[in-house]
């Protein structure tokens, strides 16, 4: 009977892993080629499904259409843009705690840079926590959200962290050591304090690190805090009075570091016995190289107070010459979060790969023995020195311009001539963008590098770290997105768009303002295009540049959609925004079609005919008269000839009747001249494109003049 029973099930899993077998299958007929992408926000996105690497993941039994469940047709293709995976299909329990996590709260309100499942387990190659390649294993957990959680990461610019340095202080403490220096998985990481998907804020009861619940999430390690804090804290007010007893927290402040000092029988004096004499020296490479200590330089170094041991550690106490064993003196010892941010940065990887003029430590802060704080006027990292020192090899001719693929060479001057650099240079201020501020000190990225700051995503985010107010109000227009991608899958635009990377100039000099068809028009060409096609237009190309602009009118970035009630152009706005240059502007005056233009048919049918009869008359009119004065012209001429021929003749008896009065040749002279002003300037603007309208509009004193001269004229 029973073995009756298990025939069927055996036959329905074969089943199952054939037809399971059969949707791979037919994925993996597209997938599987390493050149399929797709174009997303100008860039190309790889559709590459790694089987060998999904051969590894958890969901190596799971068949594709269970997640991307768009992705179950009858006939292929499927659609070219399929839906998000939603994982609380199977994690149901695991994405309830997501959602109510502030990551999970940030995510649904669609906040910038919120995490996704992806961004830390991965997409195709999720592994199991317990395995050491995965990123959510217990040695790299700190990695993982030290992503996001580092100084000088978009997330820590956008938003306001009451904890600052959080992995830098973390890889020196206790914890920290344990876990990266000492391997020590037990030891405490970040989820095991904050949880992996349940996270919330310190100031809610239910978060694991709030004020009441700290000590529980300290005794998941600790278990014996109570015995341990007898001497300091009575016992019985662990179980009758929690509130009167100060939390772990406020004695162990959270991430800090806590180190001890290194302790060998080599005193200073010992050192500088050999080290203070000007002869002390050796040879690199066939060239001599000094080894003396100046001990001036080094009284006023941050390091004065350290110890010669503590920065070359390698050295052997029982050599005669206990230096003999000294290599080049490793930073990380001390500064292990800014070792690990040049060690993945551009300069960190060109000087691990041993090129020449790659910079080290030494090559910003100086020779250790020297090494001034950075609030030191005199140090080469001062605030006002960074710009010097960065542009010692990004100028002209330095060595950064032999680097192939650098977007800017040139850095040093660009960035002189800016609003920051003149701000630096010629005002004195100290709290204005330098290299440093944008580019991060030691996290220097390439811009291509999705974790830049100066990755396109991440550029509002950088800037908004001074330009507060100004990203406020561009992520809440349309030019805004987390991903940087449009509706229509297009690019959008970011600060450096529009502002340039070093050359950003004040606002009434910047090409936003002053080069339409340039910053806006390199994206909405057609509208820029029609743009002159109006008065706003030909003014502005005549060189009238207080006519209005693109800015002028929809905002420099609070842009929104015209359908949108908080736009500046829409209806319940447009008034007032027009009355910024129109005073008496009312809802009539707004019904003016600002883009409208006569050469689109479809759109702007009246326009387009109007046009067109208009010019045939104007053409009919002035080609008729044209005609009759040609041919007028031989009888004119004639009686001009006749005229001086009787005038010389005088016969008596003559006489001439004055066909108009002093007054009627003066009214025809008003005419002629009030005609002749009402088409020159008309013209002027009718054909504003053309060299003669320019130069007409400069002599007659500018669009201005020209437009007073138009009215008197006309009246």
């Amino acid at each position: 009977m029973k073995a009756r029973n298990l025939l069927p099930a055996l036959l329905l899993l074969g089943s199952f892993r054939i037809l399971l077998a059969q949707d791979r299958e037919a994925c993996l007929e597209c997938h599987s080629d390493p050149s399929l992408t797709t174009e997303r926000a100008g860039k190309q996105v790889s559709l590459f499904v790694d089987m060998k690497k999904f051969s590894k993941s958890v969901h190596n039994e799971v068949e594709c259409a269970s997640c991307h469940s768009e992705a179950a047709v009858e006939e292929f293709p499927h659609p070219e843009r399929l839906a998000p995976v939603n994982c609380a299909t199977c994690h149901d329990e695991v994405q309830l705690d997501f959602d109510a996590s502030i990551h999970g709260q940030a995510l649904n309100r669609k906040a910038p840079y919120a995490p996704t499942c992806a961004e830390c387990h991965g997409t195709h190659e999720i592994l199991a926590k317990n395995v050491a390649e995965s990123p959510t294993f217990k040695m790299n957990i700190p990695y993982l959200c030290g992503q996001c959680h580092r100084e000088g990461a978009p997330v820590a610019n956008v938003y306001n962290i009451s904890e600052h340095n959080i992995i830098e202080n973390y890889s020196e403490s206790i914890h920290g050591e344990g876990l990266f220096k000492k391997g020590l998985i037990v030891s405490a990481s970040c989820t095991d304090c904050h949880g992996s998907h349940m996270i919330l804020p310190h100031t809610l009861p239910k978060s694991s690190i709030s004020l009441h619940k700290i000590a529980g999430t300290c005794m998941k390690c600790h278990s014996r805090i109570e015995q341990v804090h007898q001497k300091i804290i009575r016992g019985e007010l662990w179980e009758k009075r929690p509130g009167a007893i100060p939390a772990c927290t406020d004695c162990h402040q959270p991430h800090k570091l806590r180190r001890g000092s290194l302790v060998l029988n080599i005193a200073d004096r010992d050192c500088m016995r050999c080290h203070e004499k000007e002869e002390t020296h050796k040879m690199v490479e066939g060239q001599t190289v000094s080894l003396v200590v100046n001990q001036n330089d080094l009284s006023k170094s941050v390091h004065k107070t350290i110890p010669c041991v503590k920065c070359h550690a390698d050295i052997d106490p029982k050599l005669a010459r206990p230096c003999e064993t000294a290599n080049q003196v490793d930073c990380s010892n001390c500064h292990a979060k800014m070792a690990e941010e040049y060690a993945q940065s551009g300069h960190g990887q060109a000087h691990f790969e041993k090129k020449n003029d790659a910079p080290y430590c030494t090559t910003c802060h100086g020779n250790g023995h020297a090494t001034k704080s950075r609030m030191d006027e005199s140090s080469p990292t001062y605030r006002a020195a960074i710009p010097t020192l960065c542009g010692e090899c990004h100028r002209k001719d330095g060595k950064a311009e032999k680097v192939p693929g650098l977007a800017e060479v040139n850095v040093l001057y660009d960035y002189s001539s800016s609003v920051h650099g003149k701000g630096l240079t010629e005002k004195g201020l100290l709290p204005v963008a330098i290299c440093t501020d944008c580019h991060n000190s030691h996290y220097v990225l390439k811009h291509t590098d999705a974790r830049s700051s100066i990755n396109p995503k991440n550029i509002p985010a950088t800037c908004a770290s001074c330009h507060r107010g100004i990203y406020k109000d561009f992520v809440k227009s349309v030019h805004w997105a987390s991903d940087g991608v449009g509706k229509d899958d297009k690019k959008l635009p970011t600060c450096m768009d529009c502002h340039s990377a070093h050359g950003i100039t004040r606002v009434e000099q910047d090409a936003f303002v002053t080069e339409v068809t340039h910053q806006c028009g390199s994206c909405h060409k057609e509208l820029a295009e029609t743009y002159f096609d109006t008065m706003h237009g030909k003014a502005y190309r005549l060189g009238y540049l207080k006519a209005a602009k693109c800015s002028d009118c929809h905002g420099a970035h609070a842009i929104l959609g015209v359908n949108d009630p908080n736009s500046a152009v829409g209806l319940s706005n447009v008034v007032h925004t027009c009355q910024k240059c129109h005073a008496d502007a009312n809802r009539r005056f707004t019904g003016y079609l600002t883009h409208a233009t006569h050469h689109d048919k479809v759109k702007y049918p009246i326009l387009y005919y109007t046009y067109w009869a208009m010019t045939g008359l104007l053409v009919s009119v002035f080609g008729f008269f044209g005609v009759h004065t040609l041919l007028w012209l031989p009888r004119s001429l004639t009686m001009i000839r006749e005229k001086r021929k009787q005038k010389k003749e005088q016969h008596e008896g003559r006489y001439y009747i004055q066909r108009f009065s002093l007054a009627q040749r003066i009214t025809h002279l008003f005419v002629i001249t009030s005609f002749m002003s009402l088409a020159l300037t008309g013209m002027m603007l009718k054909f504003s494109s053309m060299a003669w309208a320019g130069f007409l509009s400069n002599l007659l004193g500018g669009v201005a003049v020209a437009g007073k001269i138009h009215r008197l004229a006309a009246v």
